[in-house]
């Protein structure tokens, strides 16, 4: 079972656009929803809801500790508006889990071991998705799911979904042959192609050209 990390949330009053102001105060206003709930205005503090996303990432559940709740609720993000499209959070959307029920959602995939096709041939290891779709129960999630690259003994070989081992009560949603990892080839130099050797070859025709008009010079006169 992965480690849940716990994000501290306070009842919000300020809606609409009143809500610039509460960036201001490096606060996050956000929203907590879930199916048969009514949406919750909710606000948290900006700068350790920003730290545990680089800890934790975006997709991992999170236990929100509201102010006057008993219990917190365990929750998905499932929506974040970022400033400029890229920059720092300015609302977030919680979606409150059914712990009974199994949900769709997608984990990191975390490459681990060494490829002999890259220490042995100096190829480029290559991973080719990131992420990959599960179905199971809220706390089965896990932080992400390894595959070791060691079979990977040569350029032509590749890791799929179908080589994922994943954790019980954890299903495999992608298909199996969707590619994740291989080796690149690395790329030589071949001697006599066009290259950094045409540059000396040109300056060695001009001084041959060069040398041939002396020649002819001198013999006429």
């Amino acid at each position: 079972m992965a480690e849940r990390r716990t994000l501290s949330a306070t009842p919000r009053t300020v809606l609409g656009k009143k809500v610039r102001r509460l960036r201001r105060e490096g606060l996050l206003p956000a929203n907590v929803y879930g199916r048969g709930l009514d949406s919750t205005a909710i606000q948290l503090d900006g700068r350790a809801f920003r730290r545990v996303i680089r800890q934790a990432g975006v997709r991992s559940m999170f236990e929100l500790a509201i102010e006057g709740e008993g219990e917190p609720r365990h929750v998905l993000v499932r929506g974040l508006d970022r400033e400029g499209g890229t920059g720092d959070p300015i609302h977030v959307d919680f979606y409150q889990v059914d712990l009974g029920r199994p949900i769709q959602t997608t984990v990191a995939i975390h490459l681990t071991g060494v490829a002999p096709a890259v220490d042995d041939l100096g190829g480029t290891l290559l991973q080719n998705l990131e992420t990959v779709a599960i179905r199971c129960l809220p706390l089965d999630i896990p932080d992400a799911i390894e595959l070791d690259v060691s079979a990977l003994t040569d350029f032509e070989t590749s890791l799929t979904v179908g080589d994922l081992r994943v954790p019980e009560r954890v299903e495999v949603l992608s298909a199996p042959d969707i590619g994740i990892a291989t080796v690149d080839a690395p790329r030589l130099q071949i001697e006599g192609a066009p290259g950094a050797d045409e540059e000396g070859a040109g300056e060695a025709f001009e001084a041959d050209a060069a040398g041939g008009a002396a020649e002819e010079a001198a013999a006429e006169g």
